[in-house]
């Protein structure tokens, strides 16, 4: 498998909502099961793909498109078929840095892909093609934020309640209990959960399993010798057989294959692409 991938940081105007740049150039074809993540993705395709999840939504060979939270065992497929240059760009969003930037939450497209023309205006093809034109990462940076740049000098930049706790369920790597989140940040589960179901769309547990789950896979593909035993209970699992039944159901294929599948070791930074068996 050929694979180049290349980061750039957001400026510092940018910074409070994107996490990073990547720019991805991959000869990967076939049908691939994607692993939820905890960040809302703005693609910008050059490659020929279609995206699907069963009862939520198709999408035939967009330009660009926008991939919002996925549930944790919510299955979403991507059919990659290839072009003459292979890849694409990519922005990786803060948890709730979609929202500050645009003002459109995570809410309204969670569970689901959407075309970039739905999210924003037409004229979004033609940076599209400008970026196209690119082959540097941090140029294709330049063109974006000069795109959006009146975007970031209007909109909210702070940080509220709602960031902080998804911080800290980054920071723990999703091993923290809902409970403890309402103690440490003083509010009532009944609230967080209707905060979280406002703002991302998907329950407080629900980013907390994602969060476990990305970081137990990451674990099977860096240590492909390591104790399942061992794996499952730093993932904060108590039972080895419900460990290796949701690695299963999220990924389709077994823990002891996920250590052996050149496909998870390969993993396009932080978003897993699972060849479909």
């Amino acid at each position: 498998m050929e694979q180049k991938i290349e980061i750039a940081e957001p400026s510092e105007l940018f910074s409070p909502f994107i996490q990073y740049y990547k720019y991805i150039e991959s000869d990967l074809t076939g049908i691939f099961k994607i692993v939820p993540i905890s960040y809302v993705e703005l693609y910008f395709n050059f490659t020929r793909l279609n995206l699907f999840s069963p009862e939520y939504y198709e999408l035939d060979f967009p330009r660009i498109h926008l991939a919002g939270l996925h549930l944790y065992d919510q299955n979403a497929y991507s059919n990659m078929s290839g072009t003459e240059r292979n890849g694409g760009f990519c922005v990786v969003f803060r948890p709730r840095g979609f929202y500050n930037l645009f003002r459109i939450k995570s809410s309204d497209c969670s569970k689901y892909c959407v075309t970039g023309d739905s999210v924003f205006k037409k004229d979004v093809n033609y940076l599209w093609e400008q970026l196209n034109l690119c082959s540097d990462v941090k140029a294709m940076r330049d063109l974006f934020e000069k795109y959006f740049l009146c975007f970031a000098k209007e909109h909210f930049t702070g940080t509220d309640l709602l960031d902080h706790i998804v911080s800290r369920m980054e920071k723990t790597y999703g091993m923290i209990r809902v409970s403890q989140l309402c103690n440490i940040y003083n509010i009532t589960p009944r609230s967080l959960e209707r905060h979280f179901m406002e703002e991302f769309g998907i329950p407080a547990k629900e980013l907390l399993q994602i969060f476990r789950i990305n970081r137990a896979i990451r674990i099977l593909a860096a240590e492909p010798d390591a104790n399942l035993a061992g794996i499952s209970y730093l993932s904060g699992y108590f039972d080895q057989s419900h460990f290796i039944k949701d690695i299963r159901k999220i990924t389709g294929i077994s823990p002891g294959q996920l250590q052996n599948t050149e496909t998870v070791k390969s993993a396009i930074h932080n978003r897993l692409f699972i060849k479909n068996q």
